[in-house]
């Protein structure tokens, strides 16, 4: 048996994912705090600024409810009787699932399927180090190792059978991939020039050194948000009214501020022309209004990108995306049929093991008391074990082929339980 029970950006407010946010430490606190109070049952929590969900699973042991697993990690921040309020007045905007949809929705997960932005690369890596911290907390198990394990195998697939995760949908991600790497065929020799130090400047900067952009240039007209963007990445900091000459030295600009008015100009831009020697120059600009006149655009060996060539590229990929979800979604329903089918395997196996080793014991039982009672010489004596053998080996014969080839239909389930209560394994 699996479960999962948790809220996400899709059914809750930011308000409500906070209340129920762990950091790792707090994973580690909770996670600890189940295994006292289910050493039986299996737990992973993935907790992240868009979603808090709990995973647990048992092949023996009788799950908790919903409710009370909840209560269990939460009551690791907070006490037993706010973790129990914070789940009756939130309990609207939770969402959980069992078995074969449980499965789906943790590979859907994993594959960036079910996050705000389709294709979102970091949700895979945050899932991955969950189920670390969960094995770290010895929490996982059978089930929970083969269905995490399942979900990054999904999600390979998803990457690499799907263009998902090749379309990028974030305007610095964009830039970088989609247009500042069809005019360099590398980063990691380029120099790079930041004009401004907001979120659109950093993200913009992160996706360079991602793509292995080390030379880093910050101006701003605040000299001590540029020094602390700058520790951020390791750049150096030029003064704001050097900053036109700056582009003497540089491969790509990145014009991220809030200038109501262009501050890089065409004359800025023709005073350090020749000493630039014809090398090419990819620009940025990401702001509205834009920080760069579009005349700049027009000299040799410039490439200028204002922010709606970006979006347009932006909104190109996203109906790529939009389109291959479908597909995505086939590929994570394979795994989870896959998964479920192994999952029902083994509790075949399981039945089957239980349901025999009963037997033989009533079986090894009646036999000895046979022997006792009538007394035979060893020839006989092995006669009757054989035939008690042979007798249960033909009542088991049935049962145990039924559950064997059944073992993957969707009957499967139903046939256990009925197995189970029947033959009281």
């Amino acid at each position: 048996m699996i479960r999962i029970v948790g809220l996400n950006s899709r059914t809750a407010s930011i308000e409500a994912r906070e209340l129920f946010a762990f950091d790792a430490a707090g994973v580690e606190k909770a996670l600890a705090r189940w295994r006292d109070a289910f050493p039986n049952v299996e737990a992973a929590l993935v907790s992240t600024c868009n979603r808090t969900e709990l995973y647990f699973a048992s092949e023996k042991t009788e799950l908790p409810d919903d409710s009370t697993a909840l209560k269990t990690v939460l009551a690791a921040k907070m006490t037993e009787t706010e973790a129990e309020t914070l789940v009756a007045e939130r309990g609207a905007a939770l969402h959980s699932f069992g078995e074969r949809a449980a499965a789906a929705h943790l590979f859907a997960v994993a594959s960036s399927l079910d996050s705000m932005i389709l294709g979102e690369p970091q949700i895979l890596s945050q899932t991955k180090r969950a189920y670390e911290l969960s094995a770290q907390a010895k929490t996982t198990g059978p089930i929970l190792n083969e269905a995490f394990q399942t979900a990054f195998k999904a999600a390979k697939r998803v990457s690499v059978e799907t263009e998902v995760f090749k379309r990028r949908v974030s305007v610095p991600s964009v830039a970088v991939v989609d247009f500042a790497l069809t005019v360099f065929e590398r980063l990691t020799d380029k120099k790079t020039l930041a004009l401004g130090a907001g979120e659109m400047a950093e993200e913009t900067l992160k996706y360079l050194a991602d793509y292995g952009a080390k030379s880093l240039v910050v101006a701003n007209r605040s000299r001590d948000k540029a020094e602390k963007l700058a520790a951020v990445w390791n750049a150096s900091v030029v003064d704001w009214d050097a900053r036109c000459d700056a582009l003497a030295d540089v491969d790509l600009l990145v014009a991220a501020t809030g200038a109501q008015e262009p501050v890089v100009k065409l004359d800025d831009y023709l005073k350090i022309e020749s000493r630039r020697r014809g090398r090419p120059l990819f620009i940025l600009d990401l702001s509205l209004p834009r920080n760069v006149e579009p005349s700049v655009g027009d000299r040799p060996n410039v490439y200028l990108y204002s922010i709606d060539d970006l979006e347009a590229a932006c909104v190109r990929n996203r109906e790529i995306r939009d389109r291959e979800l479908p597909k995505a979604l086939r590929l994570v329903d394979e795994e989870a049929e896959l998964f479920m089918s192994k999952i029902e395997s083994r509790r075949s196996i399981d039945a089957i093991r239980k349901l025999r080793d009963g037997w033989n014991e009533i079986k090894e039982a009646e036999v000895e008391r046979l022997l006792r009672k009538i007394g035979c010489d060893p020839r006989e004596e092995n006669e009757i074990r054989y035939a008690f053998d042979r007798l249960v080996n033909k009542l088991l014969h049935s049962p145990t082929t039924t559950l064997r080839t059944d073992a993957q239909s969707p009957s499967a389930p139903a046939l256990l339980d009925a197995a189970r209560r029947l033959f009281r394994i």
